[in-house]
C-alpha cells in the first residue's frame, strides 16, 4: 500500500541535530594518543618496581624471624663429630708420619726373557723384577728370607748406600732386629704390576712399543710370586729359610707356601689371608680406627 509522502513523514522520529560538533565528541570518547602512552608507561614502571616474589617471600620471613626466635636446638651427633675429628686428626698425621714414605730411589733389577703365563690366560713375554736387598747370603744360600710387600709398597723395605732413604720397614730390618741382617739374608721386591721398577701398567708392551696402560694383564697373587722365584732362580737360592709378609705380602707369603712348598722353610704372614672378601676390607678398616685411637 502506497502511503502519502505526508503520512510517512509524521510517523519518523523527529531528528535533532547534535548541540556540539560531531569531531568533539569523538576526541573526549577516544583518548589521545599521548594519554594513552602516558599510562602505559605508568604501568610498566609499576610492574618493573615491584619487589620479586622470592624476594618478598625473604623479606617476610626476616621480618617473622626478628620477631619470633626459635626455641628448638641444633641437633647433636656427637659420635658422628668424634669420628670426623679423630679422622682429620689423622690424615694430618699421615702428612708426616709416623709410617715411612713409599719411597723409590737406587734398586737392583732382575729382567725375565721367559713368558710368564697369567691365571687368567694373560701373558707377559718378558719383565722386570725391582728388588733390595739387606744382610749377607751364605755359602750354602739357605739364609735367605723373602719379603713380600702390600699393595701400594715398593722394594724399599729399609735404606741402603744407594738409597739412604728411610724405608716401610725400618724399624723391624737390621741387625738385632726381628729380620735380623747379621743371620739372614733379606730380599725385598716390588711386585709386577706394582710400577715402583717392575713391570706394570706404565711399562713398554714390546709387543707395540707402547705403555700397557688399561691392557695390562689381571694379575692373581700366585702370578706375582711366580715372578719372585723367577728371582730366586736367577739369585740361585732353592730354598728360602721363610717367606715373610703382612697385608697382601701375607697373602703372597701363603701363597708361595702353596705353590713352591718344597722350596719354603717357613711361612709368616701377618694380617693376611688366602682369600679377600668384601667384608675384609670393612674389617680392616675398623681395626686401624681402633688401633689409631688406642692412645686417645
Amino acid at each position: 500500500m502506497n502511503l502519502p509522502r505526508s503520512v510517512v513523514a509524521a510517523a519518523r522520529p523527529a531528528f535533532r541535530p547534535p548541540t556540539q560538533p560531531i569531531r568533539n565528541i569523538v576526541h573526549r570518547l577516544t583518548p589521545s594518543s599521548s594519554s594513552a602512552r602516558w599510562q602505559s608507561t605508568q604501568a610498566s614502571r609499576n610492574l618493573h618496581q615491584r619487589a620479586p616474589l622470592k624476594a618478598q617471600s625473604a623479606t617476610a620471613t626476616a621480618t617473622e624471624s626478628q620477631a619470633y626466635e626459635s626455641t628448638n636446638p641444633a641437633l647433636s651427633f656427637p659420635c658422628l663429630d668424634a669420628v670426623e675429628s679423630r679422622s682429620a686428626s689423622l690424615s694430618r698425621r699421615s702428612l708426616s708420619g709416623p709410617e715411612p714414605s713409599y719411597t723409590t730411589g737406587n734398586h737392583q733389577n732382575f729382567y725375565s726373557r721367559q713368558p710368564l703365563l697369567l691365571d687368567w690366560g694373560g701373558v707377559l713375554p718378558e719383565f722386570n723384577v725391582a728388588y733390595e736387598t739387606w744382610g749377607t747370603l751364605n755359602k750354602e744360600k739357605s739364609n735367605a728370607i723373602l719379603l713380600h710387600t702390600g699393595l701400594s709398597a715398593s722394594s724399599h723395605a729399609h735404606s741402603t748406600e744407594a738409597n739412604p732413604k728411610q724405608g716401610w720397614w725400618e724399624k723391624f730390618i737390621g741387625s738385632e732386629k726381628p729380620l735380623d741382617t747379621e743371620k739372614y739374608f733379606v730380599i725385598c721386591t716390588n711386585v709386577i704390576g706394582g710400577c715402583y721398577g717392575s713391570t706394570g701398567p706404565s711399562s713398554i708392551d714390546p709387543a707395540n712399543g707402547e705403555r700397557y696402560a688399561t691392557r695390562f694383564p689381571i694379575l692373581t697373587m700366585e702370578d706375582m710370586v711366580r715372578a719372585q722365584f723367577r728371582l730366586l732362580d736367577a739369585l740361585g737360592i732353592e730354598k728360602l729359610y721363610a717367606s715373610v709378609g703382612s697385608s697382601m705380602g701375607g697373602m703372597q707369603s701363603l701363597a708361595a707356601g702353596v705353590l713352591f712348598s718344597e722350596r719354603v722353610g717357613r711361612i709368616v704372614s701377618i694380617s693376611g689371608c688366602a682369600r679377600s672378601h668384601p667384608y675384609s676390607i670393612a674389617m680392616r678398616h675398623t681395626q686401624r680406627q681402633g688401633g689409631s685411637s688406642a692412645h686417645l
